[in-house]
């Protein structure tokens, strides 16, 4: 039974599933009508999520490319957190955002997948795995913990592990799914083009004085996000860029460039901005094209003073402002003093660091040490020197394998693919950086593109190496041919 549901489902021009597929879209839609009555809207997000949860079942493809798409392109809603006067919840809701039900929808219809067909595995072996795995199982122990010691709302709690764990499914589906290299160079493409539909977006929001952030990000917006986001999407395209040889390709990416470099630095992000440093050395470190990086970033820095916005230069002003030191609430900083802003940033870790030392091993659980805007001590606070040590295993593990997929990958045969993968370790060290002033790693919009991309960096060398050997046969079965026809040619065209 389990072969013939595996024969008939994954046979997309099968007759039978469309008949099966219309057939489950109209009972959906009867029972949904009974279920919910008048409410025509539920009724319609419900049956939406049916015909959705259809496709993806059929086609992954289709459904990870819709994710790409959503990732920074979808709405949010909040949800009332009802936690406890200090929580983390207090101070922010438990925000849900569409990708997020997409993700869900997209994450039953792969099990479901797996589960009819044995040749799929739910996770396939990678070296991520095991350090994946134990943070979550330690993440999850705090936060039980945190239940049992009234540190933390169950629901909440919950609900924040499920919202961080996604970002690991994204890993996992997508290090399962992708096969080939033409599938590669879709998810790609569809990342850039959503990257440059933000980046338009930001730019038309720079006239109204406000930080720019990304679409359907709320009232206040959120430009550290945003500028983590470019962080990753900016260092891909120059790692393409290292590896491209045609002229025009290289005009319209530096433009593409361009185009990006202009809301980041109205971001106004003063942790994005001081990560894009620690990600242009990697990057001349990994790139063999260092000194073309090197030459274009030494006329930038030339000609920085003509072009940099005035908002810019006063923001940097601001963080050290002789009037900053009229104050008692901020932080010394040898002769000069930190903004408020920072200052407050600051005195929290200290804070923290105490708040730590009362529960040293397995913290307080996810949510339970209220909120925390510096993702080191989030962790360490949350899930203790256990939770920590095992999220730095995590990361460490990011940086060992995608340096050996780069070391894998021929340079010369495949130089955009090798820059594609030098900018994703570039892009890492920047986020690095931009961990320590805000939530990084749990930030949706940054982590979900980051996690697609590790799982694509991760599984790039064994496609290449496929393509490396079907070039390899092309070259030798066009030299036969060439052999063939110059032996006809030497007979006078008779054999």
């Amino acid at each position: 039974m389990a072969n013939f549901l595996s024969d008939t489902f994954f046979n997309s021009n099968s007759k039978v599933f469309s008949v099966l597929a219309a057939f489950v879209i109209i009972i959906s839609a009867l029972g949904i009508s009974q279920l919910v009555g008048a409410n025509e809207s539920l009724a319609i997000y419900l049956l939406a999520g049916v015909v959705i949860f259809l496709f993806a079942f059929v086609n992954t493809d289709f459904a990870l490319s819709m994710l790409i798409l959503s990732m920074l392109l979808s709405p949010e809603f909040g949800s009332g957190s009802g936690a406890a006067e200090g929580s983390m919840a207090a101070q922010r809701d438990v925000v849900i955002r569409v990708d997020d039900v997409l993700l869900g929808i997209i994450t039953l219809s792969w099990l479901a997948k797996t589960a009819l067909n044995k040749d799929i595995g739910i996770f396939i072996k990678t070296p991520l795995n095991k350090p994946i795995f134990a943070y979550i199982l330690a993440s999850l122990f705090s936060t039980i913990l945190g239940i049992f010691t009234n540190d933390v709302k169950p629901l909440v709690g919950i609900l924040y592990n499920v919202k961080y764990f996604q970002y690991f499914m994204i890993y996992f589906m997508v290090s399962s799914h992708i096969r080939n290299i033409k599938t590669f160079n879709r998810y790609i493409t569809l990342l850039l083009v959503t990257a440059f539909i933000v980046s338009v977006y930001a730019i038309i929001q720079i006239p109204s004085g406000v930080r720019v952030s990304a679409p359907f990000e709320g009232k206040a917006g959120e430009a550290n996000t945003l500028g983590g986001y470019l962080i990753i999407i900016m260092f891909i395209v120059i790692g393409i860029m290292t590896g491209t040889k045609k002229i025009n390709a290289m005009v319209g990416l530096g433009a593409f460039l361009l185009l990006m470099m202009l809301p980041f630095a109205y971001t106004l992000s003063r942790s994005s901005w001081i990560s894009f440093f620690p990600s242009i050395l990697v990057m001349i470190a990994f790139s063999p094209k260092r000194k073309y990086i090197i030459a274009v970033l030494a006329v930038t820095v030339l000609a920085s003073p003509a072009f940099i916005p005035e908002a810019v230069i006063e923001r940097v002003e601001y963080t050290f402002s002789d009037e900053n030191t009229l104050r008692t609430d901020v932080v010394d900083l040898g002769d000069t003093s930190l903004d408020p802003s920072t200052s407050l940033r600051i005195q929290s870790w200290t804070s923290t660091l105490e708040q730590w030392t009362k529960r040293p091993i397995f913290g307080y659980g996810v949510t339970g040490a209220g909120f925390k805007d510096a993702q080191y001590f989030r962790v360490l606070v949350e899930t203790g020197v256990v939770g920590f040590s095992l999220f730095a295993w995590v990361l460490a593990s990011v940086f060992v394998n995608a340096r050996k997929s780069l070391k894998k990958i021929n340079e010369k045969r495949f130089p955009q693919y090798y820059g594609i993968v030098a900018g994703f370790i570039a892009s890492f060290f920047g986020l690095l950086t931009h961990a320590v002033g805000a939530n990084t790693f749990i930030i949706v919009r940054v982590m979900e593109p980051f996690w697609f991309l590790t799982a694509m960096v991760i599984v790039l060398p064994g496609f290449l190496e496929e393509e490396e050997i079907d070039q390899d046969i092309n070259s030798i079965e066009r030299f036969i041919k060439q052999q063939q026809k110059a032996e006809f040619s030497s007979y006078g065209g008779k054999l």
